[in-house]
C-alpha cells in the first residue's frame, strides 16, 4: 500500500531526475547545436552517471575509439539507463514544450545561442560527442547496447 507521503517522494525524485536531465540537455545542445535523440539519452546519462562519480577514466589525449572508450565507463548500467530512460525523455519534451529545442526527424536543435553553454563537460567528453556524430543512430545504438 502506498501512502501519500511515499507519493510526494515519488513525486519530488521524479522532479530532480528531470531537472538534472534537462540541465545536461540543454547544455549539450547549446555547445553541439544539434544532436540526435538517441545520442542525447546516451550522453545525458553518461554524464550524469560520470559526474556523480566524479571523473572519467579517460582524458583528451586518448584518440581513437573515443565512443567505444566514454561508452565504456558506463558498461554494466544497463538497468540503471534503462530506469533514466523515462526521465530523460520527459526532460527532452520538456525542453521542447518550452521552446529551448525543436525536434526535427530524430534530431534536437537547440534554439539557445551557441554560447549558452553553461557547463564544462570536458575535453573527453566533448570530442566523444564530436566523433558520435560519424555514427548513424543504428551505428551508435548498437554500439551502446553492446557496451552498456
Amino acid at each position: 500500500m502506498i501512502l501519500m507521503n511515499d507519493r510526494n517522494i515519488f513525486a519530488e525524485i521524479e522532479a530532480v531526475q528531470v531537472s538534472i536531465h534537462c540541465e545536461i540537455i540543454k547544455n549539450l545542445l547549446a555547445r553541439h547545436r544539434s544532436l540526435s535523440i538517441v545520442k542525447t539519452a546516451t550522453f545525458s546519462f553518461a554524464i550524469k552517471k560520470l559526474t556523480l562519480l566524479q571523473g572519467n577514466y579517460y582524458n583528451a589525449r586518448n584518440r581513437t575509439d573515443l565512443v567505444l572508450k566514454y561508452l565504456s565507463q558506463i558498461s554494466g548500467c544497463y538497468d540503471e539507463f534503462c530506469r533514466q530512460l523515462p526521465y530523460i525523455l520527459q526532460s527532452i519534451d520538456l525542453l521542447v514544450k518550452a521552446g529551448i529545442c525543436d525536434v526535427h526527424e530524430t534530431e534536437l536543435i537547440s534554439k539557445e545561442p551557441i554560447n549558452a553553454c553553461t557547463e564544462d563537460f570536458g575535453a573527453f567528453t566533448i570530442a566523444a560527442i564530436e566523433e558520435s556524430k560519424r555514427y548513424t543512430d543504428r551505428q551508435f545504438w548498437k554500439e551502446v547496447l553492446s557496451v552498456v
